[in-house]
């Protein structure tokens, strides 16, 4: 999708506009019809929730049939933040073939934003439903009415039973309708449910909108490796649940800015790492946090942002989602003002003792 990561890095290796970053998070807040919204990591300590994963045919018909399905309604999309939940109405159009359309309803002043349908991971697919598979127990569990139209309810279980993630997906066309996040504690920390919602036609796609596309080019699996041994830290694993779905590559002034896509089913979280060193202030709209080992420039709008330096490169982690999930995104990287290599180190043995159950 398009936007990048705000400009934290010096200039003499900068990193993408700050408009760019206000585009993604705008794209991150907006694409939770399409169950791309964030969820709460099981901790590390935990294993795959067994038990068979009966929802999974509903979620793989919603996969099938959601992107030929022309619609057009408002939805409430809700953000846990520090200081309490924050709603924001969202007007959205879907034309099969040619894109999903999403402004701000009402009188928000949002510029329209198009999404087209090749963009990256803009639908629940197989690999997706894979991740969801492999971390959670994918339940079938019942039936209930959104919108005043049927819907299956399937639910996202953690290995101890709470529940990490719910979908409401219409019984006649497939449609995700409602969908929560709920964190360790049981509150909901992100949803997007239909207030209003008109099935079939062909509704128009926002006047004057803007077409947003998948950020920068995709790097191949060989590139990633050449990346590595080049001292670029691009875990596979953020945790034993959030693994690296997809490596993009965008050239700045300054050098190449990589972006990092890392999910667990529910989740999908965006790191950003470039060479260079942190701005002596912070991008528009982001806060410094002094720590032990560094400064940390955070962000908090519909998502949670980090920005930190660590041996040579500027990490950027974007996410819409509570502070335990950023924390587990951010401790997957060096720490501030580290060198990068003992810290991964103790990371890499601690994970493979996870891996193998020592």
């Amino acid at each position: 999708m398009s936007g990048g990561a705000p400009s934290g890095a010096r200039t003499t290796r900068p990193g993408p506009g700050a408009a760019e970053s206000v585009a993604l998070l705008l794209a991150g807040a907006l694409l939770v019809l399409v169950a791309l919204s964030a969820s709460v990591s099981p901790a590390v300590a935990q294993v795959p929730a067994p038990g068979a994963d009966d929802g999974l045919a509903v979620l793989r018909r919603a996969a099938a049939s959601g992107g030929g399905v022309a619609f057009e309604g408002v939805q409430a999309v809700t953000a846990a933040g520090e200081d309490g939940p924050r709603t924001r109405l969202v007007e959205v159009v879907h034309v099969p073939g040619e894109g999903t359309g999403f402004s701000g309803a009402a009188a928000e002043p949002d510029p329209a934003l198009v999404v087209d349908q090749s963009a990256w991971r803009l639908r629940l697919d197989e690999e997706l439903l894979g991740d969801l598979a492999a971390n959670y127990r994918v339940t079938d569990s019942g039936t209930g009415r959104v919108c005043g139209r049927e819907v299956r309810r399937v639910e996202a279980l953690r290995a101890d039973g709470s529940v990490a993630g719910r979908f409401w997906i219409d019984t006649e066309t497939g449609l995700p309708l409602r969908h929560e996040v709920v964190d360790d504690a049981g509150r909901v920390a992100y949803g997007a449910e239909f207030l209003r919602l008109r099935v079939g036609g062909t509704p128009p796609l926002p006047d004057g909108a803007e077409a947003a596309a998948p950020w920068g080019e995709p790097v191949a699996d060989g590139d990633v490796e050449r990346l590595r041994d080049e001292g670029w830290h691009l875990p596979g694993h953020l945790a034993w649940d959030l693994r690296l779905a997809e490596v993009r590559a965008k050239d700045a002034e300054g050098g190449r800015v990589l972006h990092l896509g890392y999910s667990d089913g529910l989740s999908v979280v965006s790191v950003f790492v470039q060479r260079g060193r942190l701005a002596d202030e912070p991008p528009e709209g982001w806060t410094t946090v002094p720590t032990d080992h560094g400064t940390v420039y955070t962000g908090d709008t519909l998502g949670r942002s980090r920005m930190w330096e660590s041996g040579g490169f500027v990490y950027t982690v974007m996410a819409d989602a509570p502070p335990e999930l950023v924390t587990a995104a951010v401790d997957g990287f060096p720490p501030p003002g580290g060198d990068g290599v003992a810290p991964r180190l103790a990371r890499g043995f601690a994970r493979l003792a996870t891996l193998l159950g020592l």
